[in-house]
């Protein structure tokens, strides 16, 4: 089955760096398309538009022009780097997107409509005062990105292991399934199963009537009840998925006072080069201080963030 992964480009070292990462974990899976995208805003000129552009003295708006020329110029570089990492050019397709100022909302749109597996971005590694002053892309569209998975990657990121942060919630067994949807078959990554618990949170209850809608009455009573049950269902989904059981670990539990820095350490502490997390839907409480993902999202550095609504 096809896989259609969003690419923002923009020319810089954070967007090449999506592009190593890209390619360390899939130049070699065939179903994996990329679809570089770049976008620029649409300028008009405060002069009116000359009938006849040869005889008139009104000069020529090159505003536009300039700017598609050099988001071109960025897709031809972007995807010169893939062919060299030895992805065929049939799995790669490339745009330029005209958008207003909001470049978060037009990534996003862009995802939507065209209905594709995951958004990854480049995180430009803001400082929490220069967020404020400045923005920042990928916070925006952590915001908004809620239907298609977002991966977001900070620095240069090359391991095939990943950590799964699970807590017996519908969310991060999404997360799991988007793995699985993605890594079908696959023998040449590893997955880490973690389980963190604050120390003021309360005791997890596994619910499996939460998930017969998705994953049927039968499975989920059989693999999301009992004493296992925050990682017998993720473990199964993963070896459904046609995963090695040996390419599956589960970590030790942990207590913490803040789960999202506990995530993050135990990531770091195992070589894993991306967390993959389930997130609440944008109508959902977080309490006073957000939840998780949020909080992640603001301390994580040096590795790859995948956030699944």
């Amino acid at each position: 089955m096809q896989k259609d992964i969003l690419i923002a480009i923009d020319g810089s070292v954070y967007s090449n760096q999506s592009l190593t990462y890209i390619s360390t974990l899939f130049a070699a899976d065939p179903h994996i398309h990329f679809h570089l995208c770049t976008w620029i805003t649409a300028g008009s000129s405060i002069m009116p538009s000359a009938a006849d552009h040869k005889n008139s003295l009104i000069p020529t708006n090159t505003v536009q022009g300039t700017k598609e020329s050099s988001a071109r110029r960025y897709l031809k570089k972007a995807t010169e780097k893939l062919l060299r990492n030895n992805i065929t050019s049939e799995r790669i397709h490339s745009s330029v997107h005209t958008c207003g100022y909001n470049f978060a909302a037009a990534i996003q749109q862009t995802a939507e409509k065209d209905l594709l597996d995951a958004v990854l971005i480049g995180r430009r590694g803001l400082n929490g005062i220069s967020e404020m002053l400045m923005g920042s892309v990928s916070s925006s569209l952590f915001q908004k990105c809620h239907n298609t998975p977002l991966w977001i990657i900070d620095g240069e990121v090359q391991s095939k292991k990943f950590l799964v942060p699970v807590d017996g919630s519908v969310n991060s067994l999404m997360a799991i399934d988007h793995l699985c949807h993605i890594f079908a078959e696959r023998t040449d990554i590893e997955i880490c199963l973690f389980h963190c618990t604050a120390i003021f949170g309360k005791e997890i209850h596994c619910k499996p009537e939460l998930f017969y809608k998705k994953w049927g009455k039968e499975w989920s009573d059989t693999h999301l009840s009992g004493t296992d049950c925050l990682f017998n269902g993720p473990q199964q989904l993963l070896l459904n998925a046609g995963i090695p059981e040996k390419q599956i670990q589960i970590l030790p539990e942990s207590t913490d006072i803040e789960e999202a820095h506990s995530i993050i350490r135990e990531a770091k502490k195992r070589d894993c080069g991306t967390i993959v997390m389930g997130r609440r839907g944008k109508a959902t409480s977080k309490g006073l201080f957000g939840g998780v993902s949020d909080r992640a999202i603001k301390h994580f550095q040096d590795l790859a963030l995948w956030v699944v609504g």
